[in-house]
């Protein structure tokens, strides 16, 4: 297309169309100090919000967690990073008023889990809080135990983001603990 811009856009400008540099004096050379930053037109490089932007994680609820590990490789299955994840799960009750354990199952490379929380106590834990807070201290526990036995891992356990789905009555609540406890037979 005659006068296309390299990136497509209409217009043989360019870079001129999009105010990142100027021609000048005829001689093919870029100017690239004449405009001054605006910060509503800068790009920035934002990541795509898995949550539902409706909802209110602090409201009671009921929700179904998987978390996958960082490399996809089936880590979950070393009996000691196997115990840190139990014995942090068991302990989160303690740390988030509000919240209920649901079921929990560890599978090779992922797990799974339901927790109910309450949004009517003084500090009611978000659903972010209580994934993030789990995380951090399984990663701290497991990287402890890495140093003290002298084993080499990488520093990253867990996946960057988890998958969430608010569970919205007693049947869809069954059919997803059936879900979880059969996910090991498969």
């Amino acid at each position: 297309m005659v006068g296309a811009s390299p990136c497509g856009c209409p217009g043989g400008g360019g870079l001129e169309l999009h105010g990142l540099a100027r021609r000048s004096h005829g001689k093919g050379r870029m100017n690239m100090g004449t405009k001054k930053y605006n910060a509503d037109l800068s790009i920035r490089h934002k990541r795509k919000s898995l949550r539902l932007s409706t909802h209110n994680y602090g409201w009671s609820g009921t929700y179904f967690i998987t978390i996958r590990s960082a490399l996809h490789e089936p880590v979950f299955i070393t009996p000691e990073l196997h115990s840190i994840l139990m014995e942090e799960w068991y302990a989160l009750p303690s740390k988030y008023s509000g919240l209920t354990l649901d079921e929990f199952v560890i599978m090779a490379d992922h797990i799974h889990f339901i927790i109910h929380l309450e949004g009517n106590v003084e500090k009611p834990a978000t659903l972010s809080a209580v994934v993030g807070a789990y995380k951090s201290i399984t990663t701290v526990r497991w990287l402890k135990h890495i140093k003290a036995a002298g084993l080499e891992y990488p520093g990253h356990i867990w996946q960057r983001n988890y998958y969430e789905r608010g569970i919205r009555d007693a049947e869809e609540l069954a059919q997803t603990r059936q879900y979880i406890r059969d996910n090991p037979i498969k």
